[in-house]
């Protein structure tokens, strides 16, 4: 097998992958609130990235953390917080699908913000695949029900959130590093969104052992496995190509949410859904930067 074709499966597998994740976390918030789910999510994000510490042996480039590195990783996990909040909030409002669709406004977010921010150059073709990712957003927004309606307002909150944070890691990535940033925001993210908790004065319960599986895999799979594959695609092939791949995702998770959930999108949720992945595959046809992550949240 050569390094490419191997590239585009570890690619391929991502999106499955991410798409697999958003099963488990949508059967969770059927019994949980979206404050509730995320705390335990990331209480098991932070004892995987906990596993890795002691296993790789990885505890000096965690502690040895600066102080600006510190606050930098306190401020993103912050914005973080927010942006899978408003994400979890929206997966609990409608199905899976067309909340996997409307996550992909975030490479629009983030080609906006590297423009302003970073002084990173617009292409006449990113504008074009601009417009037509907006029209998609437009169609969800306003042409379907209030409920759907919301939700694509939590999804665009959501993409301007993590687009923010991607403009942020992007900017101070060597200053952060990835393994001490990964640990320090799980960590800081339990008390995040324990402080959620308090603030809406919900009641701190424990999921039942079934809820606790689904968050446990909801957690392994998206930030965990969903990132690993990703860097390995991106060892072997082009960032764009990647990138291109893993727009596939929404096709995954309608596959799997009619499947296990029994929930499709409907024809005008495919219609605007369709428009939004063909103005990202749009803007990122041209793109051989490593301008656009691939957020799996």
């Amino acid at each position: 097998m050569t390094r490419e074709r191997s590239g585009d499966y570890y690619a391929l597998i991502c999106a499955v992958v991410c798409a697999l994740g958003n099963i488990p976390a949508k059967a969770a918030l059927e019994n949980l609130t979206p404050e509730l789910f995320q705390l335990f999510f990331f209480g098991f994000g932070f004892l995987m990235s906990a596993t890795y510490l002691v296993r790789f042996k990885a505890r000096r480039e965690v502690f040895s953390t600066t102080p600006k590195a510190f606050i930098l990783i306190m401020i993103l996990s912050v914005v973080f917080s927010l942006g899978i909040y408003t994400f979890i909030s929206s997966l609990k409002l409608i199905e899976p699908a067309t909340v996997s669709f409307l996550s992909r406004f975030e490479v629009l977010a983030t080609l906006i913000f590297a423009f302003i921010f970073l002084k990173e150059r617009l292409r006449p073709i990113e504008i074009i695949g601009g417009i037509i990712t907006i029209g998609g957003i437009v169609i969800l927004k306003f042409k379907t029900n209030l409920v759907i309606s919301q939700a694509a307002t939590l999804m665009i909150l959501s993409a301007l959130f993590f687009a923010t944070a991607e403009i942020i890691i992007k900017k101070y990535i060597n200053l952060i590093g990835t393994i001490r940033f990964i640990f320090w925001r799980n960590l800081f993210m339990i008390f995040i969104f324990y402080g959620f908790l308090i603030y809406q004065n919900q009641p701190f319960l424990l999921p039942g052992f079934r809820s606790l599986l689904l968050i446990a895999a909801a957690a392994f799979l998206l930030p965990v496995m969903g990132r690993i594959t990703y860097i390995e695609a991106l060892k072997r092939i082009k960032i764009s190509r990647a990138a291109l791949i893993t727009q596939s995702t929404p096709l995954f998770t309608a596959i799997f949410a009619l499947i296990v959930l029994g929930t499709y999108p409907t024809p005008i949720e495919w219609l605007g859904g369709g428009l939004i992945i063909a103005g990202v595959v749009v803007i990122k046809l041209k793109v051989g930067r490593s301008k656009y992550n691939n957020n799996c949240t």
